[in-house]
């Protein structure tokens, strides 16, 4: 009976200890490490002479959030100015709350709902440095929505960054045009507005960018390509079972997606949310190439 008690009193032991191992590098390793990954997507309804534009996708910086300080965004956005894009989207989530609020929705739209790691100013100020050829635009997250939507938009806009909301930019990139439609977070409203879409004369070289990639099976069948965010890889990437994810489609959980004909990139970010942990799934930027498929 002792002899029992003494290997199960191991095996918890061992069991703990790999636990312990496994919290302190999910906690302590995984948030500072870093990747630019690279890809080329072949994309439909794009134009040949556009083979080669390069943008560059960051997402869900929760800054303030573990391992996401003011010098970790000014290392992000050295980062990605040295990959010297064509275009450089900002996905949305860019805060994180100190707090867990579940009454935020209830307060007044347009005041800080929500208690946040890092000021609204310092992260706009620090992005504000990114460079592109044809510029920076962003969208806003469902975390931005929880804090204070219209100061972000605000803040962006005075840091030179163009926040795109249910609207449509065109870029004139050496002759031809690309139309810029930034959409709206999924969970603001549950639909994904089309009018800007709609009134694209030529449904032709279409970049969509949005924060939940849920968005795509909602979205117009003519869009070359979408950039999304949100689902942060599932921050935990699982040997066997691989991420687990709880908020979105587990098509969309990071990389290239293909759905219905319809081409989506995710990105897994930059910060963590809800828990400090990341296993496996790097912080990053995507680096992407585009050419006519």
């Amino acid at each position: 009976m002792k002899k029992w008690l003494k290997r199960i009193g191991l095996g918890i032991s061992i069991i703990l200890f790999l636990f312990g191992l496994f919290v302190a590098y999910a906690y302590f390793i995984g948030p500072r490490q870093w990747a630019v990954v690279e890809e080329t997507l072949a994309v439909p309804n794009w134009n040949s002479k556009l083979d080669g534009f390069k943008v560059v996708a960051i997402s869900d910086i929760h800054a303030g959030s573990n391992y996401a300080p003011e010098e970790r965004l000014r290392f992000v956005v050295e980062q990605a100015n040295a990959q010297n894009a064509d275009l450089v989207v900002l996905l949305g989530d860019y805060v994180s709350e100190s707090r867990f609020d579940r009454n935020a929705r209830s307060k007044p739209y347009g005041t800080d709902r929500t208690e946040i790691r890092m000021p609204v100013a310092t992260i706009a100020e620090i992005l504000g440095g990114l460079r592109a050829k044809y510029g920076v635009f962003a969208v806003i997250g469902n975390h931005d929505e929880y804090h204070n939507a219209p100061k972000i938009t605000a803040e962006f806009e005075r840091s030179g960054i163009r926040v795109l909301e249910n609207a449509v930019t065109e870029i004139d990139a050496g002759g031809e045009k690309i139309k810029l439609w930034g959409i709206e977070d999924l969970w603001k409203r549950r639909e994904v507005p089309v009018e800007a879409f709609n009134a694209i004369a030529e449904k032709k070289n279409i970049i969509a960018i949005t924060h939940n990639p849920d968005t795509l099976l909602r979205a117009p069948g003519e869009i070359s390509v979408m950039f999304a965010g949100h689902s942060h890889g599932g921050q935990l990437n699982w040997p066997i079972f691989g991420p687990i994810m709880v908020v979105n489609d587990k098509r969309f959980t990071r990389g290239h997606a293909v759905v219905d004909g319809k081409h989506v990139y995710v990105t897994s970010g930059v910060g963590t949310s809800v828990i400090p942990f990341r296993f496996r799934v790097p912080p990053e930027i995507a680096v992407i190439t585009l050419r006519a498929e």
